[in-house]
């Protein structure tokens, strides 16, 4: 076990904020129905993914009188990622929960654009 101690008259000499190991950008859309954005942030959670911003958007569909949603923002997960992590299962994952509710969903890496804005 090691120690370490860091002058306290000035906290900003001390980082604290956690660093991102990942980010994902996220895009739902597709006819609207309960349960759905419960459904996906579920799955973002169950893989250890923060919700860092989001939007929903509703609109009238062209034909048929349905609404459709659209749900897109970014998650993340912060250092240390677990050693199993893969963004590319969990994008499998979400792309099949999409399919089951006729959704499209859309899940890319965006660490790198994340860690430097």
């Amino acid at each position: 076990m090691s120690t370490t101690c860091f002058d306290a008259v000035d906290p900003r000499l001390v980082e604290v904020s956690p660093k991102i190991g990942f980010a994902g950008h996220f895009k739902l859309s597709g006819a609207d129905n309960p349960g759905i954005v419960h459904k996906l942030t579920s799955a973002l959670a169950r893989n250890s993914l923060t919700i860092g911003s989001m939007q929903t958007f509703q609109e009238e569909a062209p034909f048929g009188g349905t609404e459709l949603f659209t749900m897109e923002g970014k998650a993340v997960a912060y250092q240390p990622l677990a050693s199993n992590f893969d963004w590319k299962k969990i994008k499998e994952e979400l792309v099949e929960m999409g399919e089951s509710m006729n959704c499209d969903v859309e899940f890319s890496d965006v660490t790198g654009d994340s860690i430097r804005n």
